[in-house]
């Protein structure tokens, strides 16, 4: 685990569940306001990009071998971010699995609003901000976009986001 930079305050805030061959890098987690929790089983991979800042309580859930990425500057207001639904889903003819695990990919500079649920195969865009209490499910958005809704949508196109009220 890479923690390079990151002070105690902050990794005492952490809960880590983590099974064998795996990776972490939280050396990028600049500000954690409130709890961090993250849960990850046999083969799975996470990497915070550089300074990122959650203010509401996060976890990552990776409950089988894939991995999760966050882009540097990426600021979350809490939620879940999941790369698989825990149980599996069979199409009853063929036996076959209709919901694997996929990874998850949340660009530079993004943010994420209160509660926001990330689900596999989710790919959000550079510059982009994710409304309060979307679900995003398994997609890709473009950069410089509003994502909203349940599931979400791009609201909006051609954004960019300033951390200073302006």
């Amino acid at each position: 685990m890479v923690t390079d930079g990151v002070s105690e305050t902050v990794l005492a805030r952490i809960s880590i569940t983590s099974g064998s061959n795996c990776s972490i890098d939280l050396s990028g987690l600049a500000t954690l306001n409130t709890t961090l929790q993250i849960f990850m089983s046999d083969d799975c991979h996470l990497i915070l990009g550089e300074g990122m800042m959650v203010n509401g309580a996060l976890r990552l859930f990776m409950h089988e071998p894939s991995s999760i990425t966050i882009g540097s500057h990426c600021l979350f207001g809490g939620g879940d971010v999941w790369t698989s639904d825990m149980h599996s889903i069979l199409d009853k003819d063929t036996g076959e699995r209709l919901n694997p695990a996929e990874s998850i990919v949340i660009d530079d500079r993004v943010w994420l609003g209160a509660e926001v649920l990330i689900l596999g195969g989710s790919r959000v865009g550079r510059d982009s901000v994710v409304a309060a209490r979307s679900l995003v499910t398994g997609k890709t958005f473009p950069d410089n976009s509003v994502i909203g809704g349940q599931p979400a949508k791009v609201l909006r196109s051609n954004v960019v986001w300033d951390i200073r009220i302006r």
